[in-house]
């Protein structure tokens, strides 16, 4: 026998025996590999179901916490019988109904049971009290149940018989300024398309509930098991996880509940049982609903015992093909790795390179060096691309610092520019106005002069905090430069702008600002303002800067809106300060 045929048979015997092994060690490895990949599989896909659930969820709290605060709706629940109160708050509820995600809300008052609902399809817009809540109705229980528990915040999915939709309900608790309940106002998701867009991920063998506390379904896209109402039930009521895992795996799965409210840990992960199938359950626990995500992954779907199988076949092949060849591949274990590392030198002096591994396969010497030069280059890139990052960070810092007024924070002017700007192009856009308020300080030259710079600049650090105390999160203020400042309100009105005018008048005369020497200084505004809706910011603040010329020239201490001959707001100071020229 020659040599060739000496080393077929070696061959040959190689792949018999190098099959067998393998075999074995796929038949034993199997189960531990598929264990090992779900379980990183299943913290992924928790995670990202929960992000993807919760982004909507929280859009729509934050907007219904928003709603329950309003100042409107809460002086009219501590006098719900004024119908004044009660038209001003219906308008407030509306404007919010259109920026809820399902276009409606609905608003429950304690002291008369009035229930106000109106949907996406504005089909209550005309009479927005639907019905009058009784605590005997079983379908009223989930209000008198809220108010009872005093809670904040409930999120439950609910049928509503008197208008005959189911909803994912948010409710958010109203309260007066001692702390007593006036209502319960939010507003409702629809549940089945909820279901389809963020709660079933549509991928076979993987499925996706949330439970609160007691272990009742909230969602799931199954809606015969969700619990409806659940809060309102008592712990062995609705529909459960008991009645999808056995009682052994219903204990586990408290435990880990237990565990992921009181740990740091993100996602915890067990192995339960569901109608004779075996599944691994991930778990979250998400705080800012207080419901407990579970993630079903059905492994034998997902990664199904006989793939490998094809992994074992496609190994001996391999093998096959490997030895058989081994003469010819031997000159290439040099040749084609130094030809790749050539390759990727290349790339790296041209550019190219993005921290992607290199693919070169090789082993002894030529294999270590292989994986230091790939080592190498990517701790270079990584520094590359650190430092071009902490670049854009430094810039991006340096181009905030050149929009902000040193002294009080606000914008400085040519920040405020680009926020018109900005802003005036999309009420174009939308149709819609904004607001423009020119503001003066008066007498603050005076100021100066008598107590000081030093003094002059608390002045200007107080008007800013004034603005900052009277503006929505979405409204700008600017210290357009000396004495001046300018507003901007978004989805502004003649109302509105009144009301702020108003306010801003009030709380700058009820400021009191103490000089070194004892002095006390109260300080008055001179405003003017405009509605704008074209693209032109110059004929914009041109026709604010006219009304606040023509509130300074009617005596100071007042407002003028664009458009009106008589200032407002007009209201003689008691001065505090021991130089009555200021006043």
């Amino acid at each position: 026998m020659n040599l060739k045929a000496r080393l077929s048979f070696l061959a040959l015997l190689l792949i018999l025996a190098s099959a067998s092994a393998v075999w074995v060690a796929v038949q034993t490895l199997a189960e531990r590999i598929i264990t090992e990949w779900a379980q990183r599989y299943v913290e992924k896909q928790v995670l990202y179901d929960k992000e993807r659930v919760l982004q909507p969820l929280l859009r729509e709290i934050v907007l219904a916490r928003q709603l329950a605060s309003s100042p409107v709706v809460l002086d009219w629940l501590q006098t719900p019988d004024d119908i004044v109160l009660e038209y001003q708050g219906l308008r407030e509820l509306e404007r919010y109904r259109q920026a809820f995600r399902n276009g409606n809300y609905f608003l429950a008052v304690a002291a008369n049971g009035h229930y106000y609902y109106n949907n996406a399809e504005n089909e209550f817009g005309s009479d927005q009290l639907r019905y009058i809540l009784n605590q005997r109705e079983p379908g009223d229980r989930w209000f008198y149940e809220f108010l009872k528990q005093d809670r904040d915040l409930v999120i439950n999915v609910n049928p509503d018989m008197h208008l005959g939709v189911t909803k994912l309900w948010i409710d958010i608790m109203l309260r007066g300024p001692d702390g007593q309940s006036l209502g319960v106002a939010g507003t409702g998701i629809n549940l089945s398309g909820f279901l389809n867009d963020f709660v079933d991920s549509g991928e076979e063998g993987i499925t996706t509930m949330f439970v609160n506390h007691d272990g009742a379904i909230q969602l799931y896209r199954d809606q015969s098991m969700i619990d409806f109402a659940s809060y309102t039930k008592g712990a062995e009521e609705g529909n459960h996880l008991g009645k999808m895992v056995n009682s052994r795996d219903q204990a586990r799965l408290r435990e880990v509940m237990t565990q992921l409210e009181g740990s740091s840990h993100q996602v915890m992960s067990r192995f339960v049982e569901i109608h004779g199938k075996r599944y691994l359950a991930g778990m979250a626990y998400l705080p800012e609903v207080d419901w407990y995500e579970i993630t079903l992954m059905d492994l034998e779907q997902l990664l199904p015992m006989s793939l490998f199988n094809t992994i074992l076949l496609v190994f001996s092949v391999c093998l096959l093909i490997t030895i058989l060849l081994f003469q010819l591949v031997l000159g290439r274990w040099v040749v084609e790795p130094l030809s790749a590392l050539d390759r990727a030198i290349r790339s790296i002096r041209r550019g190219e390179y993005r921290g992607e591994p290199l693919n070169i396969h090789a082993s002894g010497e030529v294999g270590r060096l292989v994986r230091e030069f790939e080592l190498m280059s990517r701790e270079l890139f990584e520094a590359r691309a650190n430092l071009e990052f902490k670049v854009q960070e430094r810039t991006e810092a340096l181009n905030r610092l050149s929009q902000t007024d040193a002294l009080t924070g606000l914008l400085n002017r040519r920040g405020m520019d680009q926020k018109i700007l900005e802003e005036l192009k999309r009420c174009e856009r939308e149709a819609r106005a904004l607001g423009i308020i020119w503001i003066d300080l008066d007498y603050f030259k005076e100021i100066n002069d008598i107590y000081g710079h030093a003094v002059g600049d608390d002045a200007l650090v107080l008007v800013s905090q004034v603005l900052r105390s009277v503006l929505r999160e979405y409204d700008a203020a600017a210290r357009w430069g000396g004495d001046e400042f300018l507003i901007i309100l978004r989805d502004a009105e003649p109302l509105m702008i009144r009301s702020i005018c108003e306010r801003l008048l009030r709380v700058i005369r009820s400021q009191v600002l103490e000089s070194p020497n004892g002095a006390k200084i109260c300080m008055t505004f001179s405003i003017g303002a405009c509605l704008a809706q074209s693209s032109d910011p110059e004929t914009a603040l041109h026709r604010a800067d006219a009304a606040l010329y023509a509130a300074k020239e009617a005596g100071r201490n007042c407002y003028l809106i664009d458009g009106e001959t008589t200032p407002s707001g007009k209201q003689k100071l008691v001065s505090a300060s021991h130089d009555p020229n200021l006043h």
